[in-house]
């Protein structure tokens, strides 16, 4: 009878946990300052209703291009991570710092959490580019 061997704790890293804190805070920022933004710069003095008709076809076209670019960031990163996760079959990745403490997994477990992150990020970015080729039709 083999002896169960206790879990591998992983400590977080706190300097990890603060850039994580500021990257998340400044992309909110970013997405809370992008309607504003376009509104900025597709501004018009003219009060012509076909001027603002026309205008609100661009604000639609540029509001969406913009923001579903902007969703690609944190989905293009659980690609990278799943990615990661499946070439070191371990969870966190080898030589990858957390920002919080997490119990180390590997082998096939890893490898299918890594397949999961990849697939669900995958079929996010095929909707986003469903999203963007309605934008111009």
């Amino acid at each position: 009878m083999r002896a169960k061997k206790p879990p591998e704790i992983v400590p977080g890293d706190k300097n990890t946990r603060w850039r994580l804190a500021i990257t998340v805070a400044a992309y909110t920022l970013w997405l809370l300052w992008l309607e504003p933004l376009i509104d900025f710069l597709l501004t018009t003095t003219s009060s012509d209703p076909l001027n603002v008709i026309a205008l609100n076809h661009a604000k639609r076209q540029v509001a969406g291009m913009a923001y579903s670019l902007s969703r690609l960031l944190p989905i293009l990163f659980f690609l990278w991570l799943g990615y990661r996760i499946i070439t070191s079959a371990s969870l966190p990745p080898a030589r990858m710092k957390f920002p919080f403490t997490v119990v180390r997994i590997t082998g096939r477990n890893a490898r299918m959490f890594g397949l999961l992150c990849m697939g669900i990020s995958l079929l996010v970015l095929a909707n986003e580019a469903y999203i963007v080729a309605r934008l111009f039709y």
